[in-house]
């Protein structure tokens, strides 16, 4: 029933029953899940004790967040009370560009091993390579980017993917990881990637939210089966570029005109309605927040629906602006990106 209203062909058609869709693996992930980064380790901890309590299903975790310590020990917990069991939850968690295979080093393994003793189980349901970027450095000892925004310029940094994808599909092999993705490719990326390898990525997380609707992307990804994760799916109070607000819009999307006026005459928050938006354009949808009273409030949108005005205007507001910038030039291209829309730009600059 929520087809009608998408205005441009998505993975809507393959929603199921209770709120989730059929991976290209047959296995069903759902479309709401807590979203953890930026999520400090305490914080974490009561946000998936919350959020399980409230009926989330998906935790959509990574390596580089540095709080899968305290994910795992509110899970055992958690699976401890007995109401809750490890099949019932579907567990995300990525590899992270300081564990891709490197110069023939396989650090994968690695990360991997870490990754489920951090989380206290004996898999996951699905493993995303968190870039399309390798770094020489396996141990940061310095921030990834200085102020501006611009990656800093002590890491060795290379596009390296197709080793790393080879890796992990010897993970699924082994029975960890269930299923494997990717996160912030492009749509050349993913054609490579697809050219090369035995196994279509299950899924592309990407950042996407009415500011930045992804609507290539995202039609490219469903023709080939894969769906598309959305995260920053409320937009962000700040960026790598140091803006919280594309010039024409000149607000934050929860502070939007517009996204409010549709939340007041349906009765929902602006967070409920941004969540719809990234439901019914074909997303899986990870939201973070900390407060037990958002973390309920942002399920609560599978029972109703946006209607084609509503999501004509919310589509109205893509302005291809970014909160999060990658790494090298010509990969993100984007106004308020470091080196500019043209990838051109000199980005190494304090």
């Amino acid at each position: 029933f929520f087809f009608a209203f998408v205005p441009m062909p998505s993975r809507m058609a393959g929603l199921l029953n209770g709120g989730e869709i059929r991976l290209n693996t047959g296995d069903a992930m759902p479309v709401v899940g807590l979203g953890t980064w930026k999520s400090s380790p305490g914080d974490a901890t009561v946000a998936v004790k919350c959020a399980l309590n409230a009926g989330y299903k998906l935790l959509d975790c990574a390596a580089s967040y540095a709080n899968e310590a305290e994910i795992g020990k509110a899970l055992a917990e958690v699976f401890a009370g007995g109401a809750i069991s490890r099949k019932d939850i579907f567990l995300v968690s990525k590899c992270f560009n300081t564990h891709h295979v490197h110069n023939g080093e396989n650090r994968v393994e690695e990360a991997i091993v870490k990754t489920l003793a951090d989380l206290q189980v004996n898999y996951v349901d699905l493993y995303l390579m968190h870039w399309p970027f390798a770094f020489a450095q396996r141990d940061l000892d310095f921030p990834l980017r200085l102020v501006n925004g611009c990656p800093n310029p002590k890491l060795t940094i290379t596009e390296e993917y197709r080793d790393t994808w080879r890796a992990m599909e010897a993970l699924v092999d082994s029975g960890r990881v269930k299923a494997i993705g990717v996160c912030n490719f492009t749509q050349a990326q993913l054609h490579a990637l697809m050219a090369e390898s035995k196994t279509v990525p299950a899924v592309n997380q990407i950042e996407a939210h009415p500011y930045l609707s992804q609507a290539e992307l995202r039609n490219f990804c469903a023709r080939h089966g894969i769906h598309c994760m959305a995260y920053s799916p409320l937009g962000s109070g700040d960026s790598y570029s140091g803006s919280s607000a594309p010039p024409k819009a000149g607000c934050t999307l929860l502070a939007n005109p517009q996204v409010n006026a549709i939340a007041s005459r349906l009765g929902k928050t602006a967070g409920q309605v941004l969540i719809r938006w990234s439901i019914q354009s074909g997303f899986v949808c990870i939201p973070k927040s900390a407060q037990p009273a958002r973390i309920a409030s942002n399920l609560q949108v599978l029972d109703w629906e946006l209607g084609v005005a509503d999501m004509e205007l919310l589509n109205g507001l893509n302005e291809d602006f970014r909160y999060s910038i990658g790494y090298l030039p010509g990969h993100y291209n984007c106004s308020n990106a470091p080196w500019g829309s043209d990838g051109k730009t000199a980005y190494l600059r304090e």
